[in-house]
């Protein structure tokens, strides 16, 4: 993943400029965002179908509790699968529970690896539009009414997945049917393995735009969750800090010895330690042991865990603000 500042910095702003994308009110409404899942055909290339209980579970806790449902890309892997595969496998689950929420309540934004739903029809609504099904970007309004958020898949500026994504494409397609023999001798590429997949810049590029432009950047693409510029390894060194308690402190650095182990302890996103909190990233679908989602209810912002367990799984709170005091401190 290379990530070119100039080309980021344009096509953002270009998004940010544009008066035709939905504008949504945060505060009059509770929403929950998500990306990245990848769904697939539940095959051994399918790195999403370990998580498909998780998901089902919080998509109905969710439409139950009133949210409106925001998908910020890349929720189908569309460069390995055809839709009719996708839908095939997550038509009686996933899908299932999305047309529960209502078309009303469930926006989607296109990212790099469902570009597709720019035309065909959404699996996940009751009566999709005949033609476009998803747009680029979605804008929050503050309570003044006055723009304070933009919200896209976050591949804007990424060479391999914006500028020569056909190439891309051709390669992920090819590696569907080497995958599964690549994990028989042990070799594994999932959402865990995040180094991999991340340049180690391309964070500071797209926090670097918002904090600039003075806004909140929600997205998703890294595959890693942000919460208020900070990610949970930032914070639990943060924590380690002021801790003194003998058993806190274990119990702080074994959390930390699991971020290292899953390979999640990446360079903070401001070097002088004191972020402006205007980047948010609601990480994926696709960790080995569940997958994250960002809350907004009743003026507080949320990092959710949905830890994969097979009867029952647990929605945890990782990180929480109020919004309209992140609003504040970004609009400066």
């Amino acid at each position: 993943m290379s990530q070119d500042p100039a080309l980021t910095e344009k096509r953002l702003n270009a998004l940010w400029a544009d008066p035709r994308y939905p504008v949504l009110k945060p505060q009059n409404q509770s929403i929950v965002m998500m990306s990245d899942m990848h769904f697939g055909d539940g095959s051994a290339a399918d790195d999403f179908h370990i998580n498909e209980n998780a998901l089902c579970e919080a998509l109905r806790f969710y439409a139950k509790n009133g949210y409106s449902l925001i998908l910020l890309g890349d929720i189908e892997e569309f460069w390995q699968f055809d839709l009719d595969e996708v839908c095939k496998r997550y038509n009686e689950s996933v899908y299932k529970a999305m047309r529960a929420f209502g078309d009303d309540r469930i926006v989607r934004v296109f990212g790099n690896h469902d570009q597709d739903w720019e035309a065909p029809s959404d699996p996940g609504k009751n009566n999709p539009p005949v033609t476009v099904a998803a747009s680029e970007a979605i804008k929050f309004e503050d309570s003044n009414g006055r723009p304070c958020a933009l919200l896209v898949h976050g591949h804007q500026g990424s060479l391999d997945a914006d500028k020569c994504k056909w190439f891309s494409r051709f390669v992920v397609r090819l590696y569907r049917y080497v995958e599964p023999v690549a994990r028989k001798f042990g070799f594994k590429v999932t959402g865990k393995m995040l180094k991999a997949s991340i340049v180690k810049d391309y964070e500071h590029i797209l926090y670097g735009w918002a904090k600039k432009h003075r806004v909140i950047l929600l997205c998703g693409h890294s595959h890693r969750a942000i919460f208020a510029s900070e990610s949970y390894y930032d914070r639990l060194r943060k924590k380690l800090k002021f801790t003194k308690s003998d058993d806190e402190r274990e119990s702080i650095n074994l959390a930390i010895k699991k971020e290292q182990k899953n390979k999640r302890d990446i360079l903070t996103i401001d070097p002088s330690g004191d972020p402006l909190p205007c980047y948010f990233n609601t990480g994926c679908g696709i960790y080995s042991d569940g997958l994250t989602t960002l809350e907004i209810e009743n003026d507080t912002i949320r990092l959710i865990k949905w830890e994969c367990e097979e009867t029952n799984p647990r929605r945890k709170v990782y990180q929480s603000g109020k919004w309209s005091e992140i609003v504040e401190e970004v609009k400066g």
